[in-house]
């Protein structure tokens, strides 16, 4: 039926504040970096890991008598530029990626942490301005790192390689395994590029039993600049699109 008085409708600004069910029996307090806890679902104070949801914009306690999971929602800014303490930061690192370790440490080491967004100015001695965004909310493109050069070694790729093209100058046959496809959602991708003309493989593995077109690995990628687009379709891995000599 057509409207015929005023109404309200709660809006906010893209991409600033998102509601997000909580996790049973856990505090979020304001300010904290939220993640979600991957086994659940449902937000919590961030542990190294996790995927980033947001910052909090106010506590939430979902610890009271007859707490239960999503009793509560978490108020989250989405994208929102921070100061914040950085040990060891300095102006060489602005426009380098910022991960957390817990819901109130910032670190510029990736391994096992969780990616909270890039630095944007250095402001003093240890301690920088953040621009925060969840992963969800990332594009290779739009981040302006539409490229990655990964290191020559296997590697377990997680969700901050997510819509990017990853470059490998393998001088030996390197194996990568590709997130759980659970944590990557559908329409997520990966181009892979082998960037060196050592005769060996760049092998693709899928977590687990994970398949990739149908099989548990994916290794024609054997020639320099042979490159590979993968695909998530939310239950599996595809080829989308292959330039393989």
């Amino acid at each position: 039926m057509a409207l015929t008085v005023d109404r309200n409708v709660e809006f906010y600004a893209s991409e600033e504040l998102v509601d997000f069910p909580v996790k049973d029996n856990v505090k979020i307090y304001k300010g904290g970096f939220v993640g979600r806890d991957r086994a659940t679902g449902y937000a919590h104070p961030l542990a190294a890991g996790d995927e980033y949801l947001g910052l909090a914009y106010r506590q939430a306690d979902n610890t009271a008598s007859g707490h239960a999971a999503g009793g509560i929602n978490a108020r989250l800014h989405q994208s929102v530029d921070i100061v914040h303490a950085l040990s060891g930061v300095t102006l060489g690192d602005v426009g380098k990626d910022v991960y957390a370790s817990d819901d109130e440490t910032l670190t510029l080491t990736p391994t096992g942490n969780s990616r909270v967004g890039r630095i944007v100015a250095v402001e003093n001695t240890n301690l920088a301005r953040v621009r925060c965004r969840p992963v969800m909310a990332l594009c290779g493109l739009l981040d302006n790192a539409p490229v990655v050069s990964l290191a020559d070694a296997s590697a377990t790729l997680t969700l901050d390689h997510m819509n990017r093209t990853l470059l490998i100058a393998n001088s030996v046959a390197r194996t990568l395994t590709l997130p759980p496809v659970a944590t990557v959602r559908a329409g997520g991708w990966f181009r892979i590029v082998k960037a060196s003309a050592a005769a060996a493989a760049v092998t693709l593995d899928g977590n687990a039993s994970e398949t990739i077109d149908g099989g548990a690995t994916f290794a024609a990628i054997d020639a320099q600049y042979d490159t590979a687009l993968v695909l998530c379709t939310g239950s599996e891995w595809i080829i989308l699109s292959r330039d393989i000599a």
